[in-house]
């Protein structure tokens, strides 16, 4: 009929129009530059490796000189609680302020070398991703990623002093409150995790969406703005990201209980498993992250106006009238 033919003409530019699906369209850029996933395992790996050298290099350190002999090792085999935190205290004791310093320097070098190996892999990821748009200025990533860490520490400190802080309120009495004890933890563990993870996802989006020229500060409040045009989608996107990683968490720890009888037999066979489907749920985990960020990108590249964010034009399968907005 005359009028079908009329209503397809009408319809056909809007289909041709509508962009494809980001998170589709995120796995696709990531998988057609593994140089992107690579960078990303590269330096979460290069951290944590780092990280527990570090770690055990001060324990060396402190722990050497102290005239402990073989109690530490008989009170872990020994799986007693109580003598376990006995020798605890001791070794704290004997420690004195070099434990309180310890507990203060380290986590501060350890924020600062996440923040700078984060900083340098997310600046070439970025520029990956968004190619042929000037991303932000690497010290204001650095920024960024360094008030992330920051934010992690503070939030961690503020948690265990809530615990801690509840905890002696709830025994204040002849005998301790655990209803008044759980009903005051609750809420806080709840509000603080919450508050933690709204403001590290908006710090970690505005590396992401930042421009050229912007400083760390205005990269934050224009992810903000992105996000509000379109804050379903993100949640969306996210929660599906989210459930893919539910997924394999899954998988990695079915994989581990159902050859958990390997562990008696074969014990050193069952370590090397577990350490090898670890690592392969990690590797997973980095591609999806960086896979979520691409697919915000191509979420937003509609909504944003010139020199917004824009995703890699190789991953990209929108039509050339739109490749202005990309």
């Amino acid at each position: 009929m005359w009028w079908s033919a009329d209503f397809r003409d009408k319809r056909l530019p809007v289909l041709m129009t509508k962009p494809p699906n980001p998170i589709t369209q995120g796995l696709r850029s990531v998988a057609r530059d593994p140089v992107i996933f690579l960078v990303e395992i590269l330096w979460r790996w290069s951290f944590a490796l780092l990280a527990c050298l570090l770690v055990f290099a001060v324990g060396v350190v402190l722990l050497g000189p102290l005239p402990i002999g073989d109690s530490w090792t008989t009170a872990w085999n020994s799986h007693d609680p109580r003598r376990i935190g006995g020798m605890v205290f001791i070794i704290l004791s004997l420690l004195g302020m070099k434990a309180v310093i310890a507990a203060i320097a380290v986590p501060i070098l350890i924020a600062l070398l996440w923040s700078v190996l984060s900083a340098l892999g997310r600046t070439i990821t970025i520029k990956r991703l968004r190619a042929g748009v000037t991303s932000l200025r690497f010290r204001s990533i650095m920024a960024l990623q360094f008030l992330r860490a920051f934010l992690t520490w503070f939030s961690v400190v503020l948690l265990m002093a809530a615990i801690v802080g509840e905890a002696l309120i709830a025994t204040r009495g002849p005998k301790p409150d655990l209803a008044l004890y759980y009903l005051m933890v609750m809420p806080s563990v709840l509000l603080i995790g919450a508050l933690w993870l709204v403001f590290n996802w908006y710090l970690s989006l505005a590396a992401v969406f930042g421009r050229g020229g912007q400083s760390f500060w205005a990269a934050f409040r224009h992810a903000r703005q992105t996000v509000r045009l379109q804050r379903s989608d993100f949640a969306g996107t996210g929660f599906v990201f989210l459930l893919f990683r539910i997924v394999v968490l899954l998988v990695a720890v079915a994989i581990c209980g159902l050859t958990s009888r390997m562990a008696g037999s074969a014990p050193q066979t069952y370590f090397t498993l577990v350490m090898v489907v670890s690592l392969a749920y990690f590797a997973i985990s980095d591609f999806l992250y960086m896979s979520r960020m691409a697919a915000y990108l191509a979420l937003a590249a509609a909504h944003v106006e010139p020199g917004g964010p824009k995703l890699v034009p190789s991953a990209s399968s929108l039509p050339a009238e739109n490749s202005s907005t990309l």
